[in-house]
């Protein structure tokens, strides 16, 4: 496959199960489709990765559980859906983050950085800048510690 013209999306779904035809149909277009706001827990992240017979996903909740327990919003979680052609170009990289999702794409050029993310939403306060503040500074950091050559944030 030529890796020169790759083509992207974002998509912020609000829920991945009630969207199932419409990123279908994002895959037939794009090798690399990004989504936010995929609302699945835990234990349902493997459902992505049926969407499509030729896609592979990376997926983060932005629930966790703890003891049984589930913790955090269910109204979130990021993923990356991929052509399987490109794995051998695709590593994703874990950032225990539900509201990131980040693969390194091996280009001829080196390796970019594509980051999926779910931006906190803006009630004009001051913990709403913190979590966004804190959202950049997780950013940067992903990129300052990689050896990528770019970055790519697809945000909603």
């Amino acid at each position: 496959m030529d890796h020169s013209n790759l083509a992207l999306c974002s998509f912020n779904c609000r829920s991945v199960r009630s969207s199932v035809d419409e990123v279908y149909s994002l895959c037939q277009k794009y090798d690399l489709v990004f989504l936010q706001e995929h609302w699945l827990l835990p234990h349902d992240l493997n459902f992505m990765s049926s969407i499509h017979p030729n896609f592979l996903a990376f997926v983060h909740s932005s629930v966790g559980t703890f003891s049984g327990i589930l913790v955090g919003r269910p109204y979130g979680g990021t993923g990356t859906l991929y052509r399987k052609s490109l794995s051998s170009c695709i590593a994703p990289t874990d950032t225990l983050d539900g509201w990131l999702t980040v693969i390194i794409f091996q280009s001829r050029l080196g390796p970019i950085l594509l980051i999926s993310v779910y931006m906190p939403t803006d009630y004009r306060d001051s913990d709403c800048l913190e979590n966004y503040l804190e959202a950049c500074t997780k950013i940067k950091a992903l990129y300052d510690d990689s050896d990528a050559i770019h970055l790519f944030m697809l945000a909603i």
